[in-house]
């Protein structure tokens, strides 16, 4: 859609508010009183309602507006940001006696025996921040620094899906707000995982994934990380503040901020407050987030302002610190385990110790280089932390404890589930088992092989598929294609049409192009197109197999990293051994794609608009059997725009760039023109 720069139109700008004040409260409900009032669709339309009117005038897209939680541009670094009020540290309690001295604390200050009240709350382990809110519009959130100046991470806050970027009304006319960003396990795990499958370093424990992620200066990678906020505390506010620190806690979710209401507590007398702690410590396992203690404050806000504050630390609150996650044991083995995309990671295995009330035997290691990183043998003793229900980690070796029987702890040259040769691609950390014969991948590979994008075999679900392996029918893809209607009898609740639509389903699939069978197998890094690419350029599944690195980085849009895979990938003669199955199995191994002809050999094509003679599909494949390219966008490098019915901004591109663009009749001229050529 074309920009307007022109004055925006009142009826424009008002639907535009409407809208924006619309998704402030959906927004408000989900993520501060999780009561949401449409489905994640319903929103997802409003939210591109707004886009396209921003799109159309730029000038609606203020700081305030609901789509801003994308990401800005990278910052050179970050500016200081000064405190309203100094962000203090706590004292640390560890124990009952603590407590109770804290409390005696209180009472000589204040002279009197009578129990104090106090507020109980959960110590989130993430990180601290201040937002700041003029008028209600979010204006700035920053680091806690040294409690007086912290860093200005506005742009990096702003993408948080939890922070109300405005704030429901009547909203005071300033605001500071403390609170404590996080990410919760399940989100850090899935995020983690997501890495892995990438090659990329898991981050070590929630607390260090979400101070990173919040100090990177591409405000864009923060709003690829699962943060989330509870908010605690005012630092400053224009108005009357409440009576109580519970009071200032409602006042705050009643302007639309995320706080924890449920798991807080309102304490008469300390003993209360050691019930209270008592408590939190026995629901530690079951959160769905870190907390490594309970914070206690005097719950009255003139008491609070009475008992002041010392240099450091406020005399009307205090932390009480969770007992250590953390113990030593002896690392006894380092054991390895096969993922489903086929990367091999260790996982060490500790002589049993008890760490904070659960027996623990094995741990992460992540991968080699963190391996490397730690300098850590078998037989060495090591500390271990324990975070939740999430797999344990090493922490530190105790390299002083080495009695020189220590081993290296050795990346593996093979397969530990089907002993193919393994290899570690230039930029990952994992090595990689692409056997097509690993048991540990087998499940997933069948997924991708019968999936709709590749032989798209009909009906061959998780259940069927679940089913196969159960029974062992299975071991790798070509098995599928021996398998007789007899064998589905023995599925439960399996009937003879069922049986053969499934039979059916397979044997078609035998007819299926190269390309889908390329995408099929499962090569890393190579996705539909550039299955595509393989075909257009390769005869047969035979030619794939015997081309070199030098042929492969020769072709368009294939680099090293993939050549390398693609290289890897044929060399492992268990591969091989499947391949030439599925050959004999009847597959289609010759590439439809192939070029016939050479008339429009380095040649780059785009389509574009409403094309009546043939589809966009059609035209590109008519240009790749004659050996040209076909692009997506526009560029200095394309030779022909083929142009339709409301071609728009492609052909405006091309004009400019001096590009020649022809209709449908012409194309199809040049076509006939080079088939008549000598």
């Amino acid at each position: 859609m074309a920009k307007n720069d022109d004055k925006v139109p009142d009826s424009v700008a008002q639907d535009h508010a409407e809208l924006s004040q619309l998704l402030h409260h959906h927004s408000t409900l989900y993520h501060a009183f999780d009561r949401p009032e449409i489905s994640d669709a319903a929103y997802d339309q409003l939210f591109q309602k707004l886009l396209t009117l921003e799109m159309q005038y730029p000038a609606l897209t203020g700081p305030e507006s609901p789509s801003q939680r994308v990401g800005a541009d990278p910052l050179d670094k970050f500016s200081p940001a000064r405190h309203a009020r100094a962000m203090l540290s706590l004292e640390n309690a560890f124990n009952d006696e603590d407590l109770r001295n804290f409390d005696q604390r209180i009472k000589r200050f204040l002279s009197t025996d009578d129990e104090i009240e106090y507020l109980c709350e959960m110590k989130l382990d993430g990180v601290a921040v201040a937002l700041t809110y003029h008028n209600g519009t979010f204006v700035r959130g920053a680091t806690r620094g040294d409690g007086i100046t912290g860093e200005d991470i506005t742009e990096n806050i702003r993408t948080i899906g939890a922070v109300p970027l405005r704030l429901t009304d009547p909203a005071p006319a300033e605001l500071e707000v403390r609170g404590e960003v996080y990410m919760e396990l399940d989100a850090f795990r899935t995020m983690n995982k997501q890495r892995r499958d990438a090659g990329e370093v898991d981050f070590a424990n929630p607390r260090n994934a979400t101070a990173g992620s919040l100090r990177q200066l591409d405000p864009r990678l923060t709003a690829r990380r699962p943060l989330t906020i509870s908010c605690y505390g005012i630092g400053h506010l224009s108005s009357e503040l409440p009576t109580t620190h519970r009071k200032s806690l409602e006042m705050l979710r009643d302007l639309g901020l995320r706080v924890n209401l449920t798991d807080t507590h309102v304490a008469r007398g300390i003993e209360d407050v050691i019930h209270c702690y008592q408590m939190m410590l026995g629901k530690r396992e079951t959160l769905p987030f870190e907390i490594d203690g309970m914070v206690v404050k005097v719950n009255s806000l003139e008491l609070q302002r009475e008992l002041g504050e010392k240099s450091r630390t406020p005399r009307w609150a205090i932390a009480c610190k969770f007992p250590s996650r953390q113990e030593q044991t002896i690392l006894e083995d380092v054991v390895l385990q096969v993922g489903r995309t086929g990367a091999i990671t260790p996982v060490a295995r500790l002589r049993p110790v008890n760490v904070s009330g659960v027996t623990v035997s094995r741990a992460s290691l992540h991968n080699w280089d963190e391996i490397k990183r730690l300098d850590i043998m078998i037989g060495d003793t090591v500390v271990v932390e324990r975070a939740g229900d999430v797999i344990p980690d090493i922490v530190q070796v105790l390299t002083a404890k080495r009695n020189g029987s220590e081993k290296e702890i050795k990346e593996p040259a093979t397969c530990p589930q089907c002993h193919s040769v393994v290899s570690r691609a230039e930029g990952e950390v994992v090595p990689r088992c692409q056997g097509l014969r690993c048991p540990a991948q087998l499940k997933e590979a069948l997924k991708h092989f019968t999936s709709k994008s590749a032989m798209n075999i009909d009906g061959m679900g998780d259940r069927i598929i679940d089913q196969l392996l159960r029974l062992k029918l299975v071991a790798n893809v070509a098995d599928l294609y021996k398998l007789k209607k007899e064998d589905f009898f023995r599925f439960e609740r399996m009937g003879e049409i069922l049986a053969d639509k499934l039979i059916l389903a397979i044997q078609k699939s035998k007819e299926a192009p190269l390309e889908r069978l390329i995408f099929g197998l499962g090569v890393r890094h190579v996705g539909t197109h550039l299955a595509k690419v393989l075909c257009r350029h390769f005869e047969s599944l035979r030619a794939m197999e015997q081309a070199t690195f030098e042929e492969l980085v020769a072709i368009h849009e294939i680099g090293p990293q993939v050549a390398q895979s693609i290289n890897r990938f044929f060399s492992d003669p268990n591969n091989l051994t499947v391949l030439r199955q599925l050959e004999q199995l009847g597959l289609t191994t010759r590439s439809s794609a192939h070029p016939t002809g050479n008339r429009l050999a380095g040649k780059t094509f785009v389509f574009t608009g409403s094309l009546q003679k043939f589809t966009r599909n059609e035209g590109q494949a008519l240009v790749e059997q004659q050996g040209g390219r076909a692009s997506g966008s526009v560029s200095k490098k394309t030779d022909y725009l083929v142009a339709g019915a409301n071609a728009g901004s492609k052909q405006s591109k091309a004009e400019e760039l001096g590009v020649t663009i022809l209709d449908e009749e012409e194309f199809l001229a040049l076509l006939d023109e080079k088939e008549a050529s000598p």
